[in-house]
């Protein structure tokens, strides 16, 4: 968040700043440094440490397969690190490449204990849910196994703050390769099954939103808004989306 100071105190910093400078400006070259300190970080390169949000054009786009060369180098390890890493800051149950601004065909999944005891205090929990470890999908192929429909509520981290009923096939098989690039094949039913596809999807370009039940779309924090009147700020950072998941849990 964002403090906003009053106009004396910025007033006093800039003279201060000012001042500090022309003091320590004999030392060549000392303003041009820390002018260059005082810039912000390049964020702007993926892969990201959030997540892109709807709207990011890389989030409609097919995914491109990764060659078997490109999955065995120190790079591409260090990137499902990485992956792996935002998907937990997040507080998800997965997370796809395309998430963090790389259009290739991989996604993680994982469902701790701790996620798993939280959903089941939750009035949703009525969906079936369990812990799932974590598993790494780098060029999946889906097939339905199990064509009954499913209809429970999804989030996403690329659509901050809101969640809706999204129908999904009830069992898939997923034929991909891990991280050390060899095939393996992977069944599931229910809840591991939702979550892969909810994650697959992403890599066709698709967000939930374009499937789900539309009357369901919510905020997945009105009650807080009600109960606080009014006074509760979203923002996009990993953290934040992660205290916005917990504040719908109480």
């Amino acid at each position: 968040m964002i403090k906003l100071l009053s106009n004396s105190k910025v007033i006093t910093r800039n003279f201060h700043y000012k001042a500090f400078i022309r003091q320590m400006s004999k030392f060549t070259g000392f303003e041009e440094k820390v002018y260059q300190y005082l810039q912000p970080v390049d964020l702007s390169k993926p892969p990201y440490s959030h997540a892109c949000q709807i709207g990011d054009p890389v989030l409609r786009l097919q995914a491109e397969p990764v060659e078997l060369e490109i999955i065995k180098t120190a790079e591409f390890k260090k990137f499902i690190e990485h992956l792996i890493k935002v998907m937990r800051i997040y507080d998800a149950f997965g997370m796809a490449a395309p998430q963090i601004g790389v259009s290739s065909q991989v996604f993680v999944i994982e469902t701790t204990k701790k996620q798993y005891d939280e959903m089941m205090m939750t009035k949703s929990a009525g969906q079936p849910i369990e812990e799932i470890p974590l598993t790494i999908f780098i060029n999946p192929k889906i097939k339905i196994t199990d064509f009954k429909v499913t209809n429970y509520p999804e989030c996403c981290a690329s659509v901050c703050g809101m969640m809706a009923n999204v129908p999904r096939s009830k069992g898939v098989q997923i034929n991909a390769l891990d991280i050390n690039g060899e095939p393996f094949t992977w069944d599931a039913v229910c809840w591991p099954a939702k979550v892969a596809q909810h994650e697959f999807d992403h890599l066709q370009g698709k967000l939930y939103t374009d499937t789900m039940d539309r009357k369901t779309l919510s905020c997945m924090v009105w009650q807080t808004v009600n109960r606080r009147g009014g006074k509760i700020s979203v923002d996009y950072t990993p953290v934040a989306r992660s205290k916005l998941r917990k504040l719908f849990f109480t």
